[in-house]
Parts: structure tokens; sequence; C-alpha cells
């Protein structure tokens, strides 16, 4: 969302456009989040489930009458616990997945708010603001999370997330130099 509040500035778009084109940023993001971590957590623990579903059949193999190896199959009462275990994986990834996905969406909409809330000063240089400060505290809460420096963690959230709001000014001032030369 910096990225966008940064370069819609730098390409000289009035606040409501930049407020407009975040808006639609904000749900793509969200909705990719929501589907990255739903996919990503349903196939990890899949996974998981799977292998030590095989591997409980194959420790307990019967053998055939020719002597090779049989797996047993498993009782109607594992058949259930298992699906059980499956169903419950989808749940958790499900809310894991609305709560990033609610995350990102409040996050986004603290930046944009200012866009449409501010008019005295530059609100884009506000939402910038409260972005790093997010970014920040995202940061701190990183650092305390993983039992590091909390400061560290956040001058590191801080530092990347100016490497983008740089990034995104080069590409949108860019964007406004060939702009007039595209329209012509």
């Amino acid at each position: 969302m910096l990225g966008i509040i940064a370069a819609g500035a730098s390409a000289a778009l009035t606040s409501f456009q930049i407020f407009a084109t975040g808006l639609g940023g904000a749900a793509a993001g969200a909705l990719s989040v929501f589907a990255a971590t739903y996919l990503s957590q349903t196939t990890e623990k899949k996974t998981r489930l799977m292998a030590a579903w095989e591997n409980s059949r194959k420790i307990t193999t019967k053998k055939s009458r020719n002597g090779s190896d049989q797996l047993r199959e498993p009782t109607k009462k594992e058949h259930k616990r298992f699906h059980e275990l499956l169903s419950k994986v989808h749940r958790r990834a499900l809310l894991s997945g609305l709560v990033t996905s609610l995350t990102s969406t409040v996050a986004s909409l603290a930046l944009l708010l200012p866009l449409v809330m501010i008019s005295q000063f530059d609100p884009t240089t506000a939402s910038i603001l409260i972005g790093i400060a997010l970014l920040s505290m995202m940061g701190a809460f990183r650092g305390v999370t993983l039992k590091q420096s909390a400061a560290k963690s956040a001058i590191k959230m801080v530092v990347l997330g100016v490497i983008i709001i740089v990034a995104c000014r080069i590409l949108g001032s860019y964007v406004q130099m060939i702009l007039p030369s595209i329209k012509a």
C-alpha cells in the first residue's frame, strides 16, 4: 500500500485517485493474502497428516500368504478420525486466512483514510508516516515474538519500507515523465 501511495503521489495523481487505486490494491492484497495463507497452511498440514497416515499403515503391515508385505487397512474409526483431522486443518487454515486478510485490510485502510480525510496539508505524507509507524510497530512485535531485539527488527522493517517507498516514488516519477509523450 505504501508503494501505491508513493507512486501515485509521484505521478501527480489526486488524493482521490490514489485512494481509489489503493482501495483496489487493498482488496487484491487482502484476497491474495487470504488465498496464500489458506493454501500454504492446508498444503503443509495435509502433507504432514498424509505422511503420518501412510506411516501408521506401514508400521503395522500384514504378511500375505505369499510372504510379501501388505498394508493394513484402516478401521472405520481411524477413517473417521482422519477425516475429522482434515476438517480441522481446513477450519484452522480458513480462520488464519481470514484473520490475516482482515489485518491486511485494516492496515491498508489506515494508510488510505488520510487521503480522503485530510485536506489541509499533504495527505500522502500523512499516509506514508502512518505506514512507517505501522512498520515500526510490526517490526518490534516481530522482534519480540522471535526473541530478538525489538529495536533492530523495527529498524529493519522500516528500512525495507523506505526502500519500497523510494523505489515506487522513482517509478511514479518515471510514469509521470513518460505519460505526456504517450498521450501525444
